[in-house]
């Protein structure tokens, strides 16, 4: 690292927030005392919302700090890193009118913009309009505080994040089914040249059915299933893909990569892109399992003075998470909800907040004929499984330590030495520890 990127200029707004934070911590601490060891309320916002007549406002955030270790000599990531800095603001103008502000504070995202919307409600509906996830994946509709490993599957980079759009999502007969369908920007704002002048919004929409919810039956009341699907007519400028394991996330590394730039020369034309998704979730007790398969296709992908192909991406994942201390995981609004620990750390008492324990294991399959073998760039398939435990002292407060080994079937170019020579991996071996702070 240079001095000049180590002394650059400090981030205020980021400064700002941990400082704010810290005095929160403490703050919470101290107020918890005369609790400790008391089964605790729900867990709720530690700032109180401000209510005046119909409106209502509350101020939410979260921080992340972590520290990253590579088993492998040949990486030379190993660092410290704020993983997210995020702040919400958000409010009821009206009982049929919501607003939502989310701004990511870190200095190294492409978009800081996250969920900002206006939502007009009518009982268990809401229609949608501005910036925020798509409905799509489990994965990615459960908010960041109810993840309980270092990083999503793999799959996740296949599946459609955040966008401009409109959506109408809601529920029926008493949540057993749920529902999300929108129209949003085919993930780009490039007006360059290189567009092939489509410019027709992308659909997409999620269904799930619990048909047990609501029943006196504990054991099913809680399972849930469903799918999702989306399409969209595809710019060349949009077409750009990159595959990351969780070692990988935050860095420059991928274990494929697909842009208009091809083994086969630069791409002239794409038609559309497709993606499904199977998913299913069931809760019993202290237990939490949940699985995905996510699909992804390019069609009509068109090389100069080469024939059109398609191009397909496939993942998986399982997953489970049980709590030794007694918490009960939830599948509320068809999404994982974040744990509050049923007793407070307080080792006086004999309580040491909430433990859980996660295992997850997951595989991607890349297209072939669009990996070049001279490049290094790409793996056709990925393995990985990755064990975390998870300790909650308190409500809104998270350490967790996760362990996460992925097999590369090929392998990737990670450096190249002053000496001209070059690292590959064909494995990654990441050990993450974290703290994580929601208020």
């Amino acid at each position: 690292m240079n001095g000049k990127t180590f002394l650059r200029k400090p981030n205020l707004p980021l400064t700002g927030l941990l400082l704010f934070i810290t005095i929160l911590l403490f703050a919470q601490i101290s107020f918890a005392k005369p609790e400790m060891g008391k089964a605790l309320a729900p867990c709720t916002n530690l700032l109180k919302p401000i209510e005046a007549g119909s409106l209502k406002f509350s101020l939410d955030g979260v921080l992340q700090t972590e520290y990253r270790f590579y088993a492998e000599d040949e990486r030379s990531d190993n660092r410290f890193n704020i993983r997210r800095a995020q702040i919400e603001l958000s409010g009821r103008m009206q009982d049929w009118l919501r607003l939502n502000f989310e701004y990511e504070l870190k200095d190294d995202v492409s978009d800081h913009l996250l969920d900002t919307y206006a939502e007009i409600r009518l009982r268990w509906h809401g229609l949608r309009l501005g910036h925020f996830k798509k409905p799509f994946s489990l994965e990615q509709v459960t908010e960041e505080r109810a993840l309980f490993f270092a990083e999503r599957s793999i799959g996740y980079s296949l599946v459609p994040r955040r966008d401009l759009g409109v959506m109408l999502h809601g529920a029926f007969a008493d949540n057993a089914v749920g529902y999300g369908l929108g129209l949003f920007n085919t993930e780009g704002t490039d007006s360059s040249a290189s567009r092939n002048e489509h410019d027709d919004p992308a659909v997409i929409g999620r269904l799930i059915l619990a048909p047990f919810a609501g029943s006196d039956n504990t054991w099913l009341n809680s399972f849930q299933f469903g799918g999702s699907a989306a399409c969209a007519r595809m710019n060349l400028s949009d077409l750009k893909l990159m595959v990351k394991s969780t070692g990988m996330i935050d860095t420059n590394r991928n274990l494929y990569v697909l842009s208009h730039d091809t083994k086969f020369g630069v791409l002239q034309d794409i038609g559309d892109r497709y993606r499904y998704g199977a998913e299913a979730a069931w809760a019993f007790k202290s237990l939490a399992l949940q699985g995905e398969y996510i699909r992804l296709a390019y069609t009509d992908l068109k090389p100069a003075g080469q024939p059109a192909k398609d191009a397909s991406f496939s993942a998986w994942y399982v997953s489970g998470l049980y709590f030794l201390t007694g918490e009960t995981p939830a599948y509320e609004n068809h999404r994982l909800q974040p744990i509050c620990p049923a007793q407070a750390f307080d080792p006086k008492n004999g309580s040491y907040g909430a433990f859980g324990i996660g295992a997850r294991v997951e595989h991607f399959s890349g297209d072939e004929d669009w990996i070049n073998p001279e490049a290094n760039v790409s793996s056709e398939e990925a393995d990985a499984f990755s064990l975390s435990v998870n300790w909650l002292p308190f409500a809104m407060h998270k350490v967790m330590l996760d362990f996460s080994h992925t097999e590369l079937s090929d392998q990737i170019k990670v450096r190249v030495l002053p000496d001209g020579s070059i690292d590959y991996i064909d494995d990654e071996n990441t050990v993450t520890i974290r703290y994580s702070i929601d208020f």
